[in-house]
């Protein structure tokens, strides 16, 4: 079985093996499904038919994952609270996991809750010293508009995970910000061996090239972003002022 981690523009897949009888599996299943589908309330709906609160304490029971799923289902529909409330069950259910404080703290983020999400970011990272809490942490620093802190968050990340080509990427993005286009470039060309297939990380990486003045090879990676992406307008301007500049 399998836990699905989500993020804006980002999905993670870790294991998580939970021993649930087959009734209660097929009810998550059947809930994860309605998620998947878009149906957000009927998914919630089934895991309340399921869900036994007396059962929190015992981490070996489906409320862990029953919980986590109903989170993820209130923060689709908005409501940060419940969600929260969820996480923090889930927290409470198995202390030894990082994964609620991960996905509770970009919540919040996406929630523009930036002091909520810093505070369950360093709790989170009291229970383990995850590559993807220092990342989270890093975007939080970013947002803060605190770059050198950022900058020392990603590569911390990086260093704990050498695969995680969002923090490269997220690196890449604050480097531009304190000026180092070359050393930008080195980090989006690191991101992007890793996922070759991101419109997002061949945009960025064309755009520190235009900003190298590179304007041609800039150019080709537009180009491969936008058959990716055909409607994004960045994209589309970015191509257009790099084509602007050829020859001149």
């Amino acid at each position: 079985m399998k836990r699905v981690h989500f993020t804006k523009g980002l999905l993670i897949i870790f294991p998580v093996y939970i021993f649930l009888s087959k009734a209660v599996f097929a009810s998550y299943e059947d809930a994860l499904k309605l998620f998947d589908e878009k149906k957000f309330q009927e998914s919630l709906k089934l895991i309340a038919a399921e869900l036994d609160v007396k059962k929190d304490s015992d981490p070996s029971s489906p409320n862990y994952k029953l919980r986590f799923l109903a989170a993820h289902n209130h923060w689709k529909l908005g409501n940060y609270e419940p969600s929260l409330l969820h996480f923090k069950k889930c927290m409470q259910i198995r202390p030894h996991s990082e994964e609620p404080y991960i996905d509770a703290s970009l919540m919040l983020l996406s929630a523009k809750k930036i002091t909520d999400a810093e505070e369950i970011v360093k709790r989170g990272l009291e229970v383990k010293k995850s590559p993807m809490l220092y990342y989270v942490y890093g975007k939080i620093a970013a947002k803060n508009e605190n770059f050198w802190k950022a900058k020392e968050l990603f590569e911390k990340a990086i260093s704990l995970d050498p695969d995680l080509y969002p923090a490269y990427n997220s690196l890449g993005i604050v480097l531009m910000k304190l000026n180092k286009p070359s050393e930008a470039n080195t980090a989006f060309s690191a991101a992007l061996s890793l996922s070759p297939n991101s419109a997002e990380i061949l945009n960025n990486l064309g755009y520190s090239f235009m900003v190298l003045r590179k304007y041609d090879v800039s150019i080709k990676y537009f180009e491969k972003a936008l058959l990716l992406s055909p409607e994004n307008d960045i994209i589309k301007l970015n191509l257009s002022f790099a084509k602007s500049k050829v020859g001149k």
